[in-house]
């Protein structure tokens, strides 16, 4: 026993040496944010005055081990995002009552406020590395159609002087072939989700440009029964994207710009299934230009996300302008105001952008937004704009044949001030009212519009 002990204390020791020598290898990166924020007549319905005011937060922690030269292992968590008030026992408990079930296996326990999303390996080789693991994903180019998601992947990346290529194969989805029923879902031999990227990107003084060509590759929905299928037959997904940008910087002007194109089989059906293919042939562009006059700026930007147009039974032209696209607005496809506050525009029930529990996409529209900001010491910041968007089509999504009464969806004016309480702590104080337009009737030519408007104060921290 004595032996065990001294034993025990040696490899206690070793390891201690050890965490000491490499705590200079590790680098903690990541950002927080705390926001309040109330959102008036959040329906635009004057009918149904929904009306939001909370709080909210996240926390992103990201770790790189430095193993040896070329070597790290990498890794990515949020943690406590939510509303105030919300988390742990009182979450649950709430959720509980409101579905009629447990929140989970742990009920009451607050162990679920810690999503671990990315750990991969980077490794060196001569002319470039590769990346190996559950890594970051979706972005490219400008910011425009970026998704920012997670993914399982293999990448290879190359570098050539000014010029870097490169490869990469995710796998979005893997049906187990054992034969079982997960729920409605059926594990098949070839019900997989793969995705396959070439890219290639040159820099130059003041700027870069690039290409990408994506192939996507769907078979989760080729059995009738899985349960991402609700159309009871079955069906693949082959989709390509051709994605070009370039930007640059001439003194103090910045220009950017960004074309992204779709095509292939939204839905080819299976060989036992008579039904005409649905294809797909949907297109994003973005512009923006900036220019930097002393304490001062301004500059306007162009967004375009085609639509579905709802005479067409066979073609899919609806795309998207990316979950993390962010052109600073508070209200119109702003990031914040709906992941927190809810979609904008249900009172009439018309559906508007593309959502999902962490994300609001812009879909089916064309924007114009112009701005300006002063810079009266360095740690101050205030910035105005004004923005216009009409829907590209009336129809409001993919295959859909409803048409809407309007393309409006309105002007929207924003004014913020910034101020940086230290280099990484910034407090942000904004007003955001949007002049809603009569897309947002939805089917109803007879329902009334309301404006809205958004009050939001938030604190950023990045280290």
């Amino acid at each position: 026993m004595k032996r065990f002990w001294v034993a025990l204390l040696a490899v206690a020791m070793v390891a201690g040496f050890a965490m000491s020598a490499s705590a200079a290898d590790v680098k903690f990166s990541g950002s927080y944010y705390a926001l309040g924020a109330s959102a008036n007549d959040w329906g635009l319905s004057k009918e149904d005055r929904t009306t939001a005011s909370f709080f909210a937060q996240r926390l992103r922690v990201g770790t790189q081990f430095k193993i040896a030269e070329g070597l790290t292992l990498n890794t990515q968590f949020d943690a406590l995002e939510g509303r105030w008030g919300q988390f742990g026992r009182y979450q649950n408990e709430e959720l509980t009552r409101n579905a009629g079930g447990a929140y989970g296996n742990d009920r009451n326990n607050d162990s679920k406020n810690i999503s671990f999303d990315r750990a991969y390996v980077d490794f060196a080789i001569p002319y470039g590395k590769f990346r190996v693991g559950r890594g970051p994903s979706g972005n490219w180019g400008t910011k425009f159609a970026d998704e920012d998601i997670d993914s399982d992947q293999i990448v290879y990346f190359g570098y050539f002087g000014n010029l870097t290529a490169g490869f990469i194969y995710e796998k979005m989805y893997e049906s187990v072939a054992d034969g079982n029923l997960w729920g409605t879902r059926r594990s098949q031999a070839d019900g997989d989700n793969d995705s396959y990227h070439v890219y290639g990107m040159y820099k130059f003084k003041g700027g870069s440009a690039g290409l990408k060509i994506r192939h996507i590759r769907s078979a989760q929905t080729s059995d009738a029964n899985s349960a991402f299928n609700t159309t009871g037959f079955g069906f693949n997904q082959k989709i390509w994207a051709i994605q070009p940008y370039a930007q640059a910087t001439f003194g103090p002007v910045f220009v950017e710009a960004e074309f992204n194109y779709f095509t292939g089989k939204f839905r080819e059906w299976a060989d036992d299934v008579d039904r005409d293919d649905r294809n797909l042939r949907g297109m994003s562009a973005y512009l923006h230009g900036k220019v930097n006059v002393g304490n001062a700026y301004f500059g306007a930007l162009y967004a375009y996300v085609s639509g579905q147009d709802p005479k067409s039974a066979t073609v899919n032209f609806a795309s998207d302008g990316g979950r993390v696209f962010d052109q600073q607005n508070l209200i119109l496809w702003g990031y914040y105001s709906n992941r927190w506050a809810g979609t904008l525009g249900t009172g009439n029930g018309a559906l508007y952008g593309q959502t999902g529990y962490d994300y609001m996409a812009m879909t089916n529209a064309h924007e114009v937004k112009v701005y300006a900001g002063f810079n009266p010491t360095p740690k101050w910041n205030i910035q105005g704009s004004v923005a216009y968007a009409i829907a590209d089509h009336t129809a409001p999504a993919n295959a859909s044949t409803v048409d809407y009464v309007d393309h409006e969806y309105g002007y929207e004016a924003d004014l913020t001030a910034s101020y940086k309480i230290f280099d990484n702590l910034t407090y942000t104080v904004g007003f955001g009212y949007l002049w809603a337009g009569d897309y947002f009737k939805g089917v109803n030519n007879n329902a009334t519009v309301d404006d809205t408007y958004l009050l939001l104060n938030k604190l950023d921290l990045t280290f």
